[in-house]
């Protein structure tokens, strides 16, 4: 007897630039791209600084994914310093702390997509 398991599919998402949210959070301005990816399984967002992300904080359920498009700085996770810069991929497992300083230009994937209830405020920090 064979035993065919039917795969879990999703509907591909495109999001639309006109459907993105711009905002400025912590010295980082951002655009998410949330849109009707209701179901999608990563969450997108363009950031850019000038001088880092002034806000140590904890994500419980995401992972975050950073990919530098240009510029350079430090990503601070756990406490630990790491140097970046433009082509380099940062990735940041749930349940680590984190915050960046620097002029930086880049895209963020969290997988599964952000959900604000699974962020935690450690300190807000000096960048």
């Amino acid at each position: 007897m064979t035993v065919r398991h039917e795969s879990s599919r999703m509907d591909p998402a495109i999001i639309r630039r006109e459907e993105a949210v711009d905002l400025e959070k912590h010295g980082v301005r951002m655009r998410i791209y949330t849109g009707s990816a209701e179901g999608a399984p990563a969450g997108v967002v363009y950031q850019e600084t000038e001088s880092g992300h002034a806000e140590e904080f904890c994500h419980e359920k995401s992972a975050f994914v950073y990919y530098i498009i240009e510029g350079e700085g430090v990503f601070v996770i756990g406490g630990v310093e790491h140097s970046v810069r433009g082509g380099d991929v940062v990735v940041v497992p749930p349940g680590n702390s984190i915050y960046f300083r620097g002029r930086l230009r880049q895209v963020l994937v969290t997988v599964p997509p952000w959900e604000e209830c699974f962020e935690r405020h450690i300190r807000d920090v000096a960048v």
